[in-house]
């Protein structure tokens, strides 16, 4: 009984070399044909001057996390360094996707300051937002509610802040 024909070491040498082709053909292609999405994580606080008319006495501020081209985040007027724990503990209030020719986000956003009498739904405001990072500059449309024309709008990404461990 011998296991080691040449009939069984052609075969095995060929599945071998068959699945080490594949892998190179596949990771060839991955290289050349498919791109990650962009970081464009972080706070980007808002031009008061490029805003809609309800919100040109607040500072605005959109946190945006990212995972892969899927993205959440929420829009706040007016944030102040003792609601940031707060902020970061509440659920995402605007979802949406990044394409290839920027991003998308909408949903309902609560209490911003001057807008949210301009809805039909109370304390919410209605916000669709579209627009493009470049470096560190979101520019783009907003609209604050369904039928509402947009307005263009430019902002700036903020530092980012380093949080320092805490030895247990």
């Amino acid at each position: 009984m011998n296991h080691l024909s040449l009939k069984s070491l052609a075969f095995y040498g060929i599945a071998i070399g068959s699945v080490l082709l594949l892998f190179k053909i596949v990771s060839a292609y991955g290289e050349t044909n498919l791109k990650a999405a962009p970081a464009i994580g972080g706070k980007y606080r808002f031009d008061a001057k490029s805003l809609p008319e309800c919100l040109k006495s607040d500072s605005l501020v959109l946190t945006i996390e990212q995972s892969g081209v899927y993205l959440s985040g929420n829009l706040r007027s007016g944030s102040s360094e003792g609601d940031r724990e707060k902020i970061a503990e509440e659920t995402p209030s605007l979802f949406g996707k990044w394409e290839t020719q920027g991003l998308s986000l909408s949903g309902a956003v609560p209490n911003l300051a001057g807008c949210s009498n301009s809805t039909a739904t109370g304390q919410n405001s209605s916000v669709k937002l579209r627009g493009i990072v470049e470096g560190e500059t979101l520019k783009g449309k907003i609209s604050l509610t369904e039928n509402a024309p947009s307005t263009d709008f430019t902002a700036q990404r903020e530092a980012a802040v380093k949080q320092q461990k805490n030895p247990h």
